[in-house]
Parts: C-alpha cells; structure tokens; sequence
C-alpha cells in the first residue's frame, strides 16, 4: 500500500490549527518579561510552572495549567493528563466555564496525538457542549471539526461529513474564509476515503477557489494534491498528473522544500500506479518506463525529506521506493526474467527494511503495519509463503489492535492467497469466508446509517406545502365572497332589491367559476410537481427502492446472488477530446449514452451510474431473474452495434470516433444507496470489480465476458476462448468473446 504523507501530514496539519487557542499565553507575556530563545530546552514550560507557584486559584491560574499540559502534551502525556484533571476540578470550584472547556480540548488534542482516538472524541464532546453553553462559536467550529478529523480516521465518514459539515456552517456565518476553505478540504478528503468522488471533487475545487480568493498559496497546493489523489482514484492518471505537475510548480517557485518534496511523492504514486495498469496490459515497454520514472521522483522526495531530516517523510519514501521495486519484480516475473526479478525484489525488501527500522523507532503502528503489508506481497512474490504468512498474521495482530477494519480485510486476503498455495486449502476457505464477511459487515454497517434523508429525497414537498396554503387561500376568499352576497341581500328589498340579488348572485357565479378555475389550475400544478417528483426519483433509483425510500424514508442494503455487471469504456478517450470543442464532447457523449440507455430499458437492465467515459449497467437487479446474463450480453452487442453506427456516421463527416471495449462479469454484489445530496442507487463486490477487468482486458468492438457469465449464456451465444488472462490483482481468468 502506497503512502501518501501529504493527506495524513495535511489533515494533521488543519485538525491543529484548530486548537492552538492559547488564552493563558496573553496572561503570561502581561506577567513575565523572561525571553525566550530556541536554545533554551522549554523556557515557556518553566517560566509558567514558577508562574504556577505563585498563582491562587483564579481563572488565570487555570489557564496557565492549562498552557502548561499543552507544553508537556508530545512528550509527557500522563503529566498532561494530570495537569488537565487539576483544571477541569478547579474550574467546576470556582465555576470557570471557559477553563473546563478548554481543559477537555486539550485533553481531546493530547489523546489525538497519542492514537487514542475514542477518548479524543469523548473528551471533544464534553468541550462541546461548554463551548455551545458559552455561545463560542469559534470554539464549537473547531471542535466540529477536530471531531470530524478522527471520525473520518477511523472510517466513520458519514458521522465526520455531519460534524465537518456543521463546523462550515458556523465558519460561513462568521465569514472566516481560511477555515471555510479548511473545511471543505476535509470534506473532500473524507468523502475520497469513503469513495464518493464527485462530491469530493465538488468540495475540493471549492476550496481551490477560496483558497485562490485569499491567494493561499500552501493550500493552493494542497487542492492540487487531493484533485490529483481524486483523478488516481479514478485511474485517470494523466489527469491525476497534470494537477500534481501544478504543485509541483507553485512549490518550486515558493521554493518550499517541503511541499517540492510532497509532488515528487505524488508524482511518484502517479507513475507507479500508471505502471502497473500498464503491466496488467501487458504494455511492458510502458510499463517498465514508468516504474523507473517513479523511481526517480521518488528518490527526489527521498533526497528533499533527508535534508530536512523529517524521519516519518523518509519513511514513507523508504516505503514507496520498496513497493514501486516489488511492482518492477512484477514485471520481470511476468517475462520470465527470474534473476531480474529476484534482484529487484531483493531492492525491494532492503528499502522496505529501511522504512521499517524507522517506523519501528518512531512507535508508528500504522506505518509498521504499511511495511508489514508490503514485505508480505515481495515474500509471496518470492514464493517464500511461510514468511509472507507470518507478516499477514503481524500487520493483522496490529490492525485488531487499532482496529482497522481495511487492513485486516488485506490480511485475511492474503492469508488465503498464501495457504492457498501451500496447499493448506481450509486455512485458505476460512481467512476468505473471513475476508468476505468483514467486507459485507463494513458495506451493510455503512448502508444502516442512512436514516436522514427523507429532506434529500422530497425536497419538493416545501413547493407542495405552498400551494396547499394558495389553495386554502381561495376557499377563504369565495367564503367570503357568500358572506358578503348575503349580507347585501338583506339589506335590498322589492324589485330593485330581487334584481340586485340576481346581480349579486350572477356575480358570485362568475367568480366562483374563476376560484374553481384557480383551484383547478392549482391542483393541475400539484399533480405535475408530483409526476415530475416521480420521474425525476425514478431516473436515479430502481421503482421498488423509489417506492422503499418514499415510504420509510430509508432503503437497506440487500444482497444480490446472481446478476450480470457490464462495463463499457472508450480507447484513448483523452486524446480524442483534446481535439473537440468542450459543447462538441458534451454532446457526443449524451448522444452515446441516450443510445445505451434507451438499450438497456428495453432489455430490463438497470443502469448503475457512468465514470467520465465509462458506462456501468446490471441485469438481475433489483428484482431478481433468471434471464440476466443474456439480457446483459444481448445489450452489449447491441451498444457495439450502436457505437459502429455511430462511428460511420462521423468518420463520413472526417469526425473523430470513439472505439469501445465491452465487459461482463456475473456473480453476487451488494446493492443500496449512498450519498447525501446526490444520492444514487450503486452496487459493490468482486464482482463489480472482476466485471471492470472483463472490460480493461477486452478489446476494441469486443464484447469480453467471464467464464461465470459464459456458463449462463453458452446455450444462446457463440464464443470463442481466449484462454487464461492476467487480470489486475485477480490473478488468471478464463475469459471468452462473444460472436
């Protein structure tokens, strides 16, 4: 697993910026005129401590305790801890709110730095509720966000998108727009980890346009950064490299050894993870160019961090050096190169030893567990099995103790690739039954907490609302209306008064026919905000998981036995939209996929979502059938077809084409809804993801499917074997092309 210092270091480095509210530090420069120096060991720790003892108890005092656990909170934690309880006791003795409040922040700071995350946020929230009783809405913004850091450490991203977003809603009302620009960089960190990528992508680029607004030149960079992070996500590396190119340049020209340091990572991971799609590819001529590139910027991140002598930083490029090594031992493996490969992953274990040593001296779990995790992945490649097993059973015996749930579902994978190939094939069941279960456990965990968004969904209803208040409106009116016609009748007698109530009657006729007319006209509004309502739901949600979400305001997660996942993804479609005008793009691809989606409906198939220039659809799903396969398969044929139509017509007109590759794959995937704002229906599993390399390992105008799906579809399709496929991180795979 790669690292990435600049995402941990940066949401470090705006957690902290939060709290260095130091009030007893104005209180100790008003009383002592001591100077201070880098040479001195801590002179403000001792200076406050003699300022201690002379101290009463007073609210000084206990700002001045608690400046002092602030001092102490790195390397004397259980002295910090001990000063804190002292202020937190004599602040509820004389009733100093803002002490106490204080106290428990720190308290929350010194558990943070120490791992202990839990208690961190217990101590945030007894700050909380001080800091909303004092009205300090600074102080809550912060401790929103502090919290929402630590949620998001440890997976619990929905409770840290909560939390970040009410700190950004007190940082808008109080126009701060660093902090406004701080928080929607965690939003999008957080909401990356938990793999909503648009909505990252969305936050990001707005904190990259406040931080240009306020010419924030260091976050400026760090925007950059996450967009590139976002984009490798995405596996869209060109892009990916582009945004870290851009910080890279602002660096150089702010001559920042540090953030120079962080793009050569970056760039680093970006060529790394450009190798090794290349290498599934099976393009080893790229491949290999790659590989060395990121070596090379990785050695340059190597070269700045040494200098500065930032142990954790050297660290992490020890590591990443070691695992771009182990990716070259890849490649020499797949040409039958044995002594090349080995040579390469003898290099790797020796930088991965390096960033072990130094992560061992630094007490560093999670960066121990990275290393163990990597060493494991060079032991299997060197098929020494009872090593890598060992490693797996030391970085899953860390990951139970800090309880990483990603971690230990790497360890229960590797473990069962591991005794899988000392033959030890129950071992191997069991760590995969495992493996699966914590997998499933951690989607429906997450699936459960979607409990809110009734607002989302009937957002219209406040529209509604409105006009069922016009609607009552006009009733008054035409009661109003007879109560004033009856009124005048009693006063007109005779002819004259018989022809004045004809009058008054005719008129109350007319204008009861326009209210009813108004009401009609109303109720007409109603009823199509209501079909639009409908149809606006039932585009981005299956009929039965509409009908689910209207009707208890939640869906749960539900798992799906057999379905049929197909991938579509266009050949060089970067290269082919550099030459297109942007409204050109935009309408080619809306033309191709009202194309594919009018093809889909027809067979059944509900459409997933689509990524940029690839398209995702599944038959079986959300109501099951025994037919999915062929329907899927019928469509991807179809969407060929479509697309060779398509490209005749444009090669016609000298236009550029769009040359399309065709995946299926079919097995179980879990299937619910995520999302806060643009929610969507999505679906996970091995499935999806051996489906997208059914389409990676495909071919232009080809529709490439899985041996799973071709036993379902043998009876219907000619198809020709290919073989056996190397496919990213899934091994070999039986694959075959439909005729």
């Amino acid at each position: 697993m790669k690292t990435n210092p600049k995402l941990a270091s940066t949401v470090s480095l705006l957690r902290f910026g939060e709290v260095l509210s130091r009030g007893a530090f104005l209180f100790f420069i008003l009383f002592s005129s001591l100077s201070i120096t880098a040479q001195d060991a801590n002179p403000l720790l001792d200076s406050l401590l003699q300022v201690l003892s002379n101290s009463s108890d007073s609210p000084q005092k206990i700002d001045v305790i608690n400046d002092i656990a602030w001092e102490l909170k790195f390397d004397a934690p259980d002295q910090a801890r001990d000063y804190l309880a002292q202020a937190i006791e004599l602040s509820k003795k004389i009733n100093y709110k803002k002490g106490a409040g204080q106290a428990y922040n720190n308290l929350g700071v010194v558990e943070t730095i120490h791992e202990n995350k839990s208690k961190a946020i217990a101590n945030y929230e007894k700050a909380l509720v001080i800091r909303q009783e004092l009205d300090d809405k600074k102080g809550v913004a912060s401790i929103y966000n502090n919290i929402g850091n630590l949620q998001s450490e440890l997976d619990a991203y929905e409770d840290a998108l909560i939390n970040f977003q009410y700190s950004l809603q007190i940082r808008e009302e109080l126009k701060d727009s660093q902090k406004i620009a701080n928080v929607h960089y965690n939003l999008s960190v957080t909401n990356e980890a938990w793999g909503n990528y648009s909505e990252a992508l969305d936050h990001i680029f707005r904190c990259l346009e406040i931080s240009q607004q306020i010419n924030d030149q260091t976050n400026i960079i760090n925007a950059y950064n996450v967009i590139g992070n976002i984009k490798t996500e995405l596996e869209i590396f060109e892009e990916a490299k582009e945004n870290y190119e851009k910080a890279m340049a602002i660096a150089l020209e702010m001559e920042d050894d540090w953030e120079i340091a962080t793009a050569h990572n970056n760039i680093g991971n970006n060529k790394d993870d450009f190798g090794e799609q290349s290498l599934d590819k099976d393009n080893y001529t790229d491949a290999f160019q790659k590989f060395k590139e990121a070596i090379e910027a990785h050695e340059a991140a190597l070269t700045l961090r040494q200098k500065m002598e930032y142990a954790d930083e050297v660290s992490a490029s020890y590591n990443n050096i070691g695992l771009v090594y182990k990716n070259i031992g890849s490649y020499h493996l797949k040409l039958k190169e044995e002594s090349a490969a080995q040579n390469a992953l003898d290099k790797a274990l020796d930088f991965l030893q390096k960033s072990l040593r130094i992560r061992t001296d630094l007490e560093d779990k999670q960066g121990i567990m990275e290393v163990y995790n990597g060493i494991g992945d060079v032991k299997r490649r060197q098929k020494k099995y009872t090593e890598a097993i060992q490693y797996a059973h030391k970085y899953l015996a860390i990951a139970d103790t800090i309880d990483d749930d990603k971690f230990k579902q790497n360890a229960y994978k590797d473990l069962s690739k591991a005794y899988e190939a000392t033959g030890e094939y129950q071992l191997a069941l069991d760590h995969q039954k495992k493996y699966d279960d914590l997998r499933y456990d951690r989607l429906d965990e997450s699936r459960t907490r979607f409990n809110s968004r009734r607002e989302a969904i009937f957002g219209d209803r406040k529209k509604q609302l409105e006009i069922d208040k016009k609607q009552l409106e006009i009733e008054k009116q035409e009661a109003a209306i007879q109560k004033a016609s009856l009124q005048k009748k009693a006063l007109i007698g005779g002819a004259t008064g018989l022809l004045l109530v004809l009058g008054l009657l005719y008129n109350r006729f007319i204008l009861k026919n326009r209210a009813n007319k108004t009401l009609e006209e109303k109720n007409s509004i109603i009823a199509a905000e209501q079909e639009r309502s409908e149809s606006l739901l039932l585009n981005i949600l299956p009929k039965s998981t509409a009908d689910e979400l209207k009707e208890k305001g939640s869906t749960a997660a539900k798992k799906h036995e057999s379905v049929s996942v197909l991938f579509t993804d266009f050949k060089s479609f970067t290269q082919v939209t550099e030459s297109m005008e942007a409204e050109a793009l935009v309408a080619l691809l809306d033309h191709c996929y009202r194309g594919f989606d009018e093809i889909v409906q027809r067979h059944n198939i509900e459409k997933i979502k689509t990524i940029g220039d690839a398209y995702m659809c599944a038959g079986g799903l959300p109501e099951s059938n025994q037919t999915h396969a062929v329907d899927v398969v019928k469509a991807a044929l179809e969407m060929q077809a479509f697309m060779n139509k398509v490209n005749a017509e444009r090669e016609a007109l000298d236009q550029a084409i769009l040359s399309m590759r065709t995946g299926i794959h079919s097995g179980p995937v879990v299937a619910g809804i995520v999302g806060s704002k643009k929610f969507a229906y999505d679906i996970w599993g091995d499935t999806v993801n051996i489906a997208a390399r059914m389409e990676s390992s495909s071919e232009i105008g080809r529709v490439n499917i899985s041996d799973a799906t071709y036993q379902l579809v043998k009876d219907s399709f000619e198809c020709n074997y290919r073989g056996k496929i190397s496919a990213k991180n899934k091994g070999e795979i039986d694959m075959y092309f439909v005729i």
